[in-house]
Parts: structure tokens; sequence; C-alpha cells
């Protein structure tokens, strides 16, 4: 199903869903370009250079995960060392957002939507829940959007297991947790964008950042 009939598909099951599932990156905003740049600068200034298609093992993952796999792919440190890394990755990715960051245009489509049929909808993430909680606030939608809380160290994939069910939809860019949420029983909308290629998604995919999109 292409974006646009996949969009149309669920804006005319809108008033059917009870929640909504929302992931952050990549799907309500486009960071991931600015999280892979925040990673090779970190791992530059520690001497490392990152090999190949480097970034596509990290999309999705915990950032004190994504540590765990640099440090495996060679990077000059240990694991005590993960909490000072990402702390300065978190200095070097507030750097380049700026401003803040955009709401993506999926967001701008369906949060207001869901809203308006009274849906409850929900942010799930691996991100940075500080920053997330600030774009939020700052797009007008902190009454809208709900962040689900998670430890730092911890993965979403249970809270996603916990929610997941018939009657919710949840828009992911990663394929184990779309997969957890279809095998709950919920909708599972996977969200393409030019990080996530090699994702498979599932049948209901939008896009991103693919020109008119989605």
């Amino acid at each position: 199903m292409t974006g646009h009939n996949a969009l149309l598909h669920i804006l005319e099951r809108i008033s059917s869903f009870d929640a909504v599932v929302w992931d952050f990156d990549g799907v309500l905003s486009e960071t991931e370009a600015l999280h892979q740049e925040s990673y090779r600068q970190v791992a530059a200034s520690h001497q490392f250079t990152p090999g190949g298609d480097w970034y596509t093992a990290l999309i999705g993952n915990t950032a004190f995960d994504n540590w765990r796999i640099l440090i495996d792919s060679g990077l000059p440190a240990e694991a005590s060392h993960i909490s000072a890394l990402e702390a300065e990755r978190e200095h070097a990715f507030a750097r380049l957002v700026g401003a803040g960051l955009s709401l993506s245009k999926i967001g701008e489509i369906l949060v207001p939507a869901f809203a308006a049929s009274g849906t409850k909808q929900e942010v799930v993430s691996n991100g940075d829940l500080s920053l997330i909680h600030t774009s939020i606030r700052q797009w007008g939608l902190d009454e809208v959007l709900h962040i689900v809380q998670r430890r730092p160290a911890a993965d979403k994939h249970e809270l996603i297991k916990a929610r997941a069910r018939p009657g919710v939809v949840t828009f992911d860019d990663t394929d184990r947790y779309l997969r957890a949420a279809e095998e709950a029983g919920a909708l599972a909308v996977g969200v393409r964008h030019r990080h996530n290629s090699h994702c498979k998604l599932s049948n209901l995919i939008l896009h991103i950042d693919a020109p008119g999109a989605p």
C-alpha cells in the first residue's frame, strides 16, 4: 500500500481506534540524521571512525545499546565509559538541534486528527525523554501527546507490548517494535525514511521524507 493510500486508510478508520502509540525519532520528528552526526562527532573525538553502513545497526535502540555496539566495533572505550560518552553525545545533539525540532508531516496530519476523535495518544521512545518533552511542549501538543516514562538503559519493547492490543494503532520505524505490536493484535504502521531502507516494516507504510509524502 502506498504512503498516500495508507494515510487515507488510517484517516478513514480513525474513529475505530482506542489509543495510539507513537515512536518519536524518525516518526514524529525527522531526527535520525542529527543522531547519526552526534554519534559520529563523539566517536571522532575519541579517535574512532565507524566504517561502512555503521549507523543502520543503531536505529531504534537505546543510546546505551548503541554505545555497546560501537565499543564492540572498535571504539576505544569500556562499558564503564558509556554514561560519559552519552553525556557528550547529548551535548553534541543539542548543538545540532539548535532552535528546536520540527513535527513531521505525518504528525502534523494525524496527531490533530486523533485528538479530534478523542483518541488517547502516547509516545513510547528509546530516545531522550527530556528532549522529547521539550519538543512536544514547543509544538503545543503537551496536552495531546503523553510521554511514557522509561528507565534510561531500558528498551521500550516491553512498554509497547503492554500497550498494543486490538483497537490500538502503533507507528514505528523499526521492525522488531512493529512485530511486537502486531503480535499483540494492534495495527502496526511502518514509517519509512532515508535511514531505514533496510527495514521490512509492515503492510501499512507511511513515507516521512519522500517527495510529496506521506
